[in-house]
């Protein structure tokens, strides 16, 4: 899947992070500063092609650490809150978007 920029804010800080890992529920951040379980944070994620940044809610489900790092890569599972169907359709048609570009990538190869 095609790398989108993830913009969230942390207390005392504006962090922009990378994802190569969305769906219609959630994403996963590749961070070595993961949040904390439970925290509610908002993002702002910018797709490939498009100009303005997509605004969510979510919650951190998971994080992994830098202790995990051989196993695992360091980030966090936020999964994606209070959203209307609206929002929900236009995600669904952002990440097949997103899949199709990565089809065309892979079949290049």
């Amino acid at each position: 899947m095609a790398e989108v920029k993830v913009d969230y804010r942390t207390v005392g800080s504006f962090i922009t992070d990378y994802s190569r890992d969305i769906s219609q529920g959630g994403i996963f951040i590749s961070t070595s500063l993961p949040l904390n379980v439970g925290d509610q944070v908002r993002l702002r994620i910018t797709l490939p092609g498009h100009e303005l940044p997509f605004a969510l809610e979510g919650v951190v489900r998971w994080n992994t650490g830098l202790q995990d790092k051989e196993k695992l890569i360091p980030g966090m599972g936020v999964e994606f809150t209070g959203f209307g169907d609206n929002v929900k359709d236009e995600l669904a048609r952002l990440v097949a978007v997103l899949e199709q570009e990565e089809s065309k990538g892979s079949g290049a190869r």
